[in-house]
């Protein structure tokens, strides 16, 4: 059953208005519905909104105004959940993977200075995001050092921190047509009292099912072009060629090789792929197998034959998404030796990550470490050799891995509020915690609308001695101190109008988060919240707190409060 858009209960007058802030509407919130409602409870909670917002029930101009907003949000709300693959994709990905409706200003408050301030904002996105889209500036710093020296057991042998090269690249890609970008990187660097330095020029396009790259690239001693040509061949399958022509200059000799890679799906979870690099050098295959679990890999394994250096690599990743972390785990083994290495990388704040690996080489005794920060686009490294000599690595091991790492991890525990609070200067959520004054106002407009009829449901509740809704807050949980249960918080907001209003035969369910309610908005953003709410049903008082999260149901036995 579905309900007609002709309906004189739910008009279709509002079809050109739009949705105010609509990628944090929460659909059934706006129809209070649980998350498996059924078509017939969707439509008869649509109604029920219906009736109470419908523009025609209100006079005034300012008051039809704010109904016609709810109204279109019903509306909206009533479309998607009623369409199953609407509800499936809504469910998945939210509003934003229903509609993408660009930059423009979509005001929530007759406020000029809230306006204005919206307009601001999105302004600076809208600069920002063309800029990134079309340039795509991106940057890498690397520093490369060694305190090997200091872990000799022998003093006359130590010698102090050494600084062992510096490296800094650039690099920009913009579009300078539908299916052209043309990109430029550069590349300095020294190192042992030696500088060097690279330019590159690369020149994409999209021609048909093609994708085609072109690269020159110019450094001290070759000049080097590398054309690139991808293509899918089947549905799960890609071929991609690189010829290249390198130019020595040293030698005065032109080298040049040829790349073929065939990658294919093999499973929903399993991807391969075959490299063959021929070249005067030495050639080499390289076939690799990966394992995804939820489109990112979860276990890698490669093999690469040649001459020169015949290899195998495994990796395997753990990712943990409460903290958004990744440990990527790995081993090389070649015909040198042995190269097994352990990274971990983590958020740092909203733009920016942090990790910290070792690598160790056997039987070279090769360790060293490397921190990188990586905020934006740009990307920071820095490179520590602990040691490069066997007869220090028991040392280099205790003094510069195991020493510094748990007594970091002591200061953590004893310090634990100043770490805390050290974390918390990276996250930028303020405008997560500022409370929406657009939506404080548009709640109260809406408390408004419904105030008329919580009275006519409040007077039939009293007639028939049914649920009467004395008060009702909504807001921050304190849950601080010693105390077995929660206490509200200063910052509450009264939600008595809007609850009197939802009662329906003597009966009241929430289901869903509260702050998406009509007439509610959330007054602590990033803070836990409950409802708190205090009525009389059958002459007796009643009483309930339940967190945000939580179904309200009432009435309840439980909820009395016993008479002194």
């Amino acid at each position: 059953m579905s309900m007609s858009s002709s309906s004189s209960i739910c008009g279709d007058e509002d079809g050109d208005l739009l949705l105010d802030e609509e990628e944090e509407i929460d659909f059934y919130a706006i129809l209070n519905v649980p998350k498996d409602a059924t078509d017939d409870e969707i439509i008869k909670a649509y109604r029920k909104r219906c009736l109470m917002f419908h523009p025609d029930r209100f006079v005034d101009n300012d008051e039809k105004k704010d109904a016609e907003r709810v109204f279109v949000k019903l509306r909206r709300a009533h479309e998607v959940l009623l369409d199953p693959k609407q509800r499936a994709i809504y469910d998945a990905l939210g509003v934003q993977g229903l509609d993408t409706q660009g930059w423009e200003l979509v005001s929530r408050s007759a406020n000029p200075e809230n306006i204005r301030k919206e307009y601001e904002f999105l302004q600076r996105l809208k600069d920002r995001e063309l800029m990134l889209q079309r340039v795509h500036p991106t940057s890498a710093f690397m520093i490369k050092t060694t305190i090997a020296g200091m872990f000799q057991e022998n003093d006359e042998d130590r010698y102090p921190p050494q600084l062992l090269g510096i490296s800094l690249s650039q690099s920009v890609d913009c579009a300078f047509t539908g299916v052209d970008r043309f990109g430029l990187s550069g590349r300095v660097k020294t190192g042992n009292g030696r500088g060097d330095g690279s330019v590159s020029a690369v020149w994409k396009r999209v021609a048909g099912s093609y994708n085609l790259e072109n690269t020159i690239s110019l450094s001290a001693e070759s000049v080097s072009l590398t054309c690139r040509a991808a293509r899918n061949v089947f549905t799960r399958a890609a071929v991609i060629v690189q010829p290249q022509l390198q130019y020595n200059m040293l030698h005065e000799a032109i080298i040049p090789s040829i790349a073929m890679i065939y990658s294919m799906r093999l499973h929903t979870r399993w991807q391969g792929s075959i490299v063959l690099n021929i070249s005067p050098i030495a050639n080499a295959l390289t076939t690799t197998m990966v394992h995804t679990e939820n489109n990112h890999a979860k276990a890698v394994g490669s093999l690469t034959l040649s001459p020169i250096n015949s290899n195998v690599r495994l990796v395997y990743y753990i990712r943990k998404p409460e903290n958004d972390s990744i440990t990527e785990m790995s081993v090389q083994l070649t015909t040198y030796g042995v190269n097994p290495a352990i990274s971990m990388d983590r958020r740092l704040s909203r733009y920016s990550r942090i990790s910290c690996s070792f690598h160790f080489s056997f039987p070279s005794c090769l360790l060293y470490t490397k921190f990188k920060l990586k905020a934006g686009q740009s990307t920071f490294d820095w490179q520590i050799v602990l040691c490069d000599d066997k007869e220090a690595l028991s040392r280099s091991v205790l003094y510069g891995v195991a020493i510094p790492y748990f007594s970091f991890q002591l200061a953590k525990v004893i310090f634990r509020p100043w770490w805390e609070k050290f974390k918390s200067m990276f996250e930028d959520n303020s405008r997560e915690q500022e409370v929406d004054v657009a939506k404080k106002e548009e709640a109260a407009n809406i408390v408004s609308l419904m105030r008329a009829t919580a009275e006519r449901i409040k007077r039939d509740e009293e007639s028939k001695q049914g649920v009467i809704i004395e008060s009702a807050k909504y807001g921050q949980c304190d849950v601080s101190g010693t105390r077995a249960y929660p206490l509200a918080g200063e910052r509450t907001i009264d939600v008595t109008v809007p609850l009197q209003a939802m009662v329906n035969d003597s009966q009241l369910r929430v289901y869903t988060v509260k702050s998406q309610l009509p007439g509610f908005y959330d007054p602590c953003p990033g803070e836990p919240k409950m409802l708190t709410v205090r009525y009389i049903f059958r002459g007796e008082e009643h009483s309930c707190t339940v967190a945000d999260e939580m179904p309200l149901m009432l009435p309840l036995r439980a909820h009395r409060l016993s008479s002194e």
